[in-house]
């Protein structure tokens, strides 16, 4: 686990997940982001694809020029090991060990006091990378809810865009709108899966008014 802290003013968190080598779907999200104003960027995990990999040194460029904070998903473990294991995925050996050392850096789980931003379940275990939360019913939403302390959980995994909510111990699972602002209440905790960046979608989070926007990437 990583503990950081959000810097800026208004705090305006651009997210993005699940973009599976797609370079396009992330320079998109990062204009569409950019547009809305965002101090920070984080990607969610399965920013790479282990089948996907034509672009895969030119997004490593994108993510480092746009300072994102990441963390790792399955697909960036799994391209982790070809590298490690030998495969060149036809960049250089400079670019190689560039990507490797940026994958091998990546942690699981980034925490902001309660507030935790992962790929899928929270935890320092390999099996967190894949066992979605969005199992399409809320008992592992209330399962997870008893075992982490958070107050909010943004991850991705699922290419679901869902907010689970626990209110006073009840659990709902909620579909979420595009350009609809859900407001977060202290009394209250939430699980946001994103949705996918290969799909068009992204979020943001406004830490200062506390709330969250699915958002549709301009294509």
């Amino acid at each position: 686990m990583e503990k950081f802290k959000l810097f800026g003013c208004s705090k305006r968190i651009g997210l993005i997940a699940d973009s599976h080598g797609n370079l396009n779907s992330i320079e998109q999200g990062v204009i569409t982001l950019r547009g809305l104003r965002t101090d920070v960027m984080i990607h969610l995990g399965d920013i790479y694809d282990s089948l996907e990999n034509d672009d895969i040194f030119k997004i490593y460029q994108i993510i480092s020029k746009n300072n994102f904070f990441t963390v790792k998903g399955n697909n960036d473990f799994q391209v982790e090991n070809l590298l490690t294991n030998g495969h060149s995925f036809d960049v250089s050996l400079i670019q190689k060990k560039r990507i490797l050392s940026f994958l091998k850096q990546m942690p699981m789980r980034l925490v902001d006091e309660k507030i935790c931003f992962t790929h899928s379940l929270p935890f320092n275990s390999i099996r967190s990378f894949y066992e979605p939360i969005d199992t399409g019913t809320t008992d592992r939403a209330s399962q997870l809810f008893s075992q982490t302390p958070y107050s909010i959980i943004f991850c991705g995994h699922s290419h679901s865009s869902i907010i689970f909510r626990m209110r006073k111990g009840v659990v709902t699972r909620e579909q979420v709108n595009p350009g609809e602002v859900i407001g977060f209440h202290s009394s209250e905790r939430y699980i946001v899966i994103v949705g996918s960046s290969d799909n068009g979608e992204c979020g943001l989070f406004d830490k200062k008014q506390m709330s969250y926007q699915k958002i549709l990437i301009h294509q």
